[in-house]
């Protein structure tokens, strides 16, 4: 099996199970005690292995017409809603911004100062709401998708499980592969499942998405905001 001995063949397994059962701060002395062995390099190769394989297992588990499926849902929808707290918070961000330059709105909840499923008091039938946690999961996102689809909007769920509340019984369900030697959740493959997904709202929506992202650089241009030469 290519081991010297019985502990290195025992070490792989205590990792994995370090990994998927232990809690934050285990890991985090795990880590430690990786420096304090001088075992560093090995974390650094694990670092970039686990993150290049997060990305594909999870590009792998989809294809091209569900990606054009969840777009078309958002494209559709009369208003949306996109939920993302702790971690996922700045990704929610992202996604909307890049929406917002290519003119299919979406607000980011919940709003400073407020709460998610307030936020959703004006949601109607048909709206879309982009919701993601990972285990463990926040309470604040699972109670504001099933009060989401009390109101029969749909939604979009992304998260680490098929059986995660706001996978289970979604329109659209993402699970994303989050191992990682750190000690806390890696968000890498869900930032690139969000990319993809973006590449399919403009590429599905109406030709006026280019004149919108074209107006929107060139504003910043004209206000100074970018240095060096215009893009093309």
């Amino acid at each position: 099996l290519g081991f010297d001995g019985y502990d290195g063949f025992r070490a792989v397994f205590q990792q994995d199970i370090l990994r998927a059962d232990s809690g934050f701060q285990d890991r985090a002395r795990w880590l430690q005690s990786l420096s304090r062995k001088g075992e560093l390099g090995r974390l650094y190769a694990d670092m970039a292995s686990v993150t290049l394989t997060n990305v594909e297992t999870t590009l792998a588990r989809f294809d091209a017409p569900m990606m054009r499926a969840a777009a078309k849902t958002l494209l559709e929808a009369p208003s949306r809603y996109m939920l993302g707290v702790g971690i996922n918070h700045a990704l929610a961000e992202s996604f909307c911004y890049l929406a917002d330059m290519a003119s299919v709105p979406i607000q980011p909840i919940p709003r400073y100062g407020s709460l998610a499923i307030d936020d959703l008091a004006h949601a109607r039938p048909g709206d879309v709401m982009i919701a993601i946690t990972f285990k463990p999961y926040r309470r604040e996102v699972t109670s504001a998708v099933d009060q989401a689809r009390a109101q029969k909007v749909r939604i979009i769920g992304i998260s680490d499980s098929p059986a995660s509340p706001i996978v289970a019984g979604s329109e659209h369900g993402f699970v994303v592969q989050t191992d990682t030697p750190q000690f806390y959740t890696s968000i890498v493959a869900t930032m690139a499942l969000l990319e993809t997904l973006m590449a399919f709202v403009v590429a599905e929506a109406k030709s006026d998405v280019v004149n919108d992202i074209k107006a929107f650089h060139d504003r910043r241009h004209e206000l100074g905001i970018y240095t060096g030469e215009k893009d093309r």
